[in-house]
């Protein structure tokens, strides 16, 4: 058998010719082949196959003829149609079943496939719960990053190696690779945060085809409190979608983030030789990864190693001073944002296009916006008067103003008032508890009380 798009033979006065062809439009990709047309030998037609790939990532059809004897072979993806024209009119051939033998009782025949491409959503693409399964050696790296184990609140350097795994949701179940991720929540979380990924080619085609690296907050724990505040129970992943979500309205550079329930099936293999690990459903949330969102926004993120030997990262004075108010909002303390870029916590830097540095604020976990205990660092005798909540949060801004400039400040105080309708309105609808939710609102409350009753 050889193959007819290789022979350009003349046989008499008849040449065989097999091109490819394709044309996008919309999110269809077609491709064309015509086999066994009679043309002189130097006439061709057509535009050579394009690599172009929609949105998603899916492949392009596929299609290739081949000749033996009187009968053609054709191999496909996507769905076979037919013509007696080049120009149509197009047939399907829906009972077409790759390799499709086709009679040369014909002069010329002309085929094509069509590969009618769904517009996927991505899976940032809804607000609602998305329902997941993570299929995992989880323990044995649990166990490999000593989760759990107290040891202050900067824990020593874990090991935490990427690890096989499946993602499932809906009709897609995903190869994977994840592993554990945190740092002081490592001593705390028998259940630690955790990082996956899935590779261009296995995203392809899947709600993952534009989110190739995703965190996933988990809910640390069955219960209690932690060493150091952390609420450990499944309550805090959603109040810590919230505090995203209130990021992103305000306008800062953040990422995706959804709230998910999330199936976890340990595949750890125990002593018994009939066990293999644990199975148990709790909530999270999942939100794109800085690189994702650095990609996102033309650049790249720096590296940890990047972050920690900046020296002069020339940061914008008026966003830090805004995302100094971000976190006196939240109430979270877990963060390090200096003007010099020295002394970094808690904080991503995105370097833009334009080679400009730009701090990212992420990781509320330990915020009193999510575990409902204010970190004091206000003096014994400051504003006795009020609650934690408001105290904490009229020293906090009180002491952003006296870092910075009254301009920086009036204009940093302007931004959130102007969002602040949108703020109360997103946390009296969102997705959380009850109690999460009262909590959130006295934040907003405390926050813009002590916002306006500052002295100019």
């Amino acid at each position: 058998m050889r193959a007819a798009s290789l022979d350009m033979t003349p046989s008499r006065s008849k040449v065989e010719t097999v091109r490819s062809f394709i044309a996008v439009a919309a999110f269809t990709i077609w491709t064309s082949v015509c086999a066994d047309v009679i043309f002189p030998a130097d006439v061709m037609w057509g535009l050579p196959v394009s690599q172009e790939q929609i949105s998603t990532g899916a492949p392009a059809p596929a299609i290739t003829i081949a000749r033996e004897g009187g009968q053609v072979t054709i191999t496909f993806t996507g769905t076979l149609q037919s013509a007696n024209a080049v120009n149509g009119p197009w047939a399907v051939l829906s009972n077409a079943v790759s390799p499709f033998n086709v009679d040369l009782a014909d002069d010329q025949g002309f085929f094509r496939t069509q590969q009618i491409e769904v517009e996927l959503e991505s899976v940032f693409s809804s607000h609602e719960i998305v329902d997941w399964t993570l299929t995992a050696p989880f323990q044995k790296y649990f166990e490999l990053a000593f989760a759990g184990t107290p040891d202050g609140i900067f824990p020593p350097k874990r090991e935490k190696p990427y690890f096989d795994g499946r993602v499932k949701m809906g009709d897609f179940d995903v190869p994977a690779t994840l592993r554990v991720r945190g740092n002081s929540s490592l001593q705390e979380c028998p259940f630690p945060k955790l990082k996956l990924k899935v590779s261009k080619e296995q995203r392809a085609g899947t709600p993952f085809f534009d989110a190739r690296e995703i965190k996933i907050g988990t809910h640390c724990a069955e219960g209690g409190r932690g060493t150091i505040g952390r609420l450990r129970d499944e309550r805090a992943a959603f109040r810590e979608a919230l505090a995203y979500e209130t990021m992103g309205l305000i306008g800062f550079i953040a990422p995706r983030v959804r709230r998910a329930r999330i199936e976890y099936h340990d595949t750890t293999s125990t002593n018994e030789a009939a066990t293999v690990g644990w199975q148990l459903t709790r909530s999270g949330i999942i939100l794109d990864d800085v690189e994702v969102v650095g990609e996102r926004l033309g650049g790249r993120a720096l590296s940890d190693d990047e972050v920690a030997a900046l020296e002069t990262p020339n940061f914008d004075e008026q966003l830090i001073t805004d995302l100094q108010l971000l976190h006196a909002l939240l109430g979270n303390w877990d963060y390090g944002l200096p003007l010099d870029g020295q002394g970094l916590w808690n904080t991503d830097v995105i370097e833009l296009a334009d080679k400009k540095l730009v701090p990212v604020a992420g990781d509320f976990d330990l915020s009193s916006w999510v575990t409902e205990e204010v970190r004091l660092s206000a003096p014994h005798d400051y504003r006795p008067d009020l609650e934690e909540v408001e105290r904490q949060a009229h020293y906090e801004i009180e002491q952003i103003q006296k870092r910075v400039g009254a301009t920086s400040f009036l204009a940093s105080s302007n931004r959130f008032a102007l969002k602040r309708a949108a703020i109360e309105a997103q946390a009296a609808t969102a997705q959380i508890d009850e109690t999460g939710r009262t909590n959130a609102l006295r934040h907003v409350t405390a926050f813009f009380d002590a916002l306006g009753g500052v002295k100019p």
